[in-house]
C-alpha cells in the first residue's frame, strides 16, 4: 500500500503588480506634488520633477506590462504615456516665451516711460540718467 503525500499548491503572485502600482503612484506623486507647490506653497516655479517622475512611472508600467500582459496594465501604461507626453509637450513648448520685441536695446538710451515703485513713488527715465548706479529689472510674465 503506498501514500501519496497531496501539497496544496503554493499562492503565484502575479508578477509585475508591484511595478504597476509603483508607477502609478509616481504619476500621482508629480501631480500632487505640483498642486501642494503652486496651492499650498506659493511657489511659482517650473515643476521639471512632474514630467519626470511621470515619465518614470511610465517606465515601469511598462516593465509590468512586459512581466504580465493584462488590459488593465496596458490601459494604464496608455493613459500615464499620454500624461507624461502631455507634460512634456507643455514644458518644452507651450512655456517657452516669445522673443522680446519691445523698445528697450543694449546699449541705448531708454525710451521715456513712468511708472510706480513698490513703495508708491513715480519713477521716470530721467531719474536714470544722473550717473548713479540703479538696476532696473524688466519682467514680462505670460498669462
Amino acid at each position: 500500500m503506498t501514500t501519496a503525500s497531496v501539497t496544496s499548491p503554493a499562492k503565484i503572485r502575479p508578477r509585475g503588480r508591484g511595478l504597476f502600482w509603483a508607477g502609478i503612484g509616481l504619476c500621482l506623486l508629480g501631480i500632487a506634488l505640483t498642486v501642494v507647490q503652486y496651492n499650498l506653497l506659493g511657489w511659482l516655479m517650473v515643476p521639471w520633477y512632474s514630467p519626470i517622475l511621470a515619465t518614470l512611472g511610465a517606465g515601469l508600467l511598462l516593465y509590468a506590462v512586459v512581466q504580465r500582459r493584462s488590459v488593465s496594465r496596458i490601459i494604464g501604461l496608455c493613459l500615464v504615456a499620454a500624461l507624461a507626453g502631455f507634460q512634456w509637450y507643455m514644458l518644452g513648448f507651450m512655456a517657452k516665451l516669445p522673443d522680446y520685441q519691445g523698445p528697450a536695446r543694449v546699449g541705448q538710451k531708454l525710451p521715456p516711460f513712468q511708472t510706480t515703485l513698490a513703495d508708491g513713488r513715480q519713477l521716470t527715465e530721467r531719474e536714470l540718467q544722473d550717473g548713479t548706479a540703479s538696476v532696473l529689472v524688466f519682467y514680462r510674465g505670460r498669462w
